[in-house]
């Protein structure tokens, strides 16, 4: 949510914002030391980030829900099969939760141009 929402800015664009929750997450837990310090090298911060977990009045709220990885795409459709709606998903990225540094700034990376293409899509109005 961090990097899309600083992308947005960047753009001039106040249309879109993204919010961060997981299927897993353990509430009020903050930001990895890996995610802060990945930020950190972009001048972004996550020191106010605190985890929520997917919840069906959460969904209720949002217009488009995208997955970090296919893996989470999977989680996502096994934790609320009855949505109905198949979220997007950044195919050529992976959850770093628990790696070195290099796996935070390669996921931080890829995030970076899955975003960028992300946003052409929703400013196409492609969903």
């Amino acid at each position: 949510a961090c990097l899309f929402n600083a992308f947005c800015e960047r753009q001039g664009d106040h249309r879109f914002r993204a919010i961060s929750a997981g299927v897993q997450a353990f509430p009020g837990a903050p930001a990895s030391e890996g995610a802060l310090r990945a930020m950190k090298r972009r001048g972004l911060s996550l020191w106010w980030h605190r985890a929520q977990p997917v919840s069906s009045q959460l969904l209720e709220s949002v217009a488009l829900i995208v997955c970090m990885s296919p893996a989470h795409a999977e989680a996502f459709g096994g934790a609320f099969p009855i949505f109905g709606t198949d979220p997007y998903f950044f195919p050529a990225n992976s959850d770093p939760f628990g790696g070195d540094d290099p796996a935070y700034e390669q996921t931080a990376c890829t995030l970076e141009t899955e975003i960028a293409a992300l946003y052409h899509l929703l400013s196409a109005g492609t969903f």
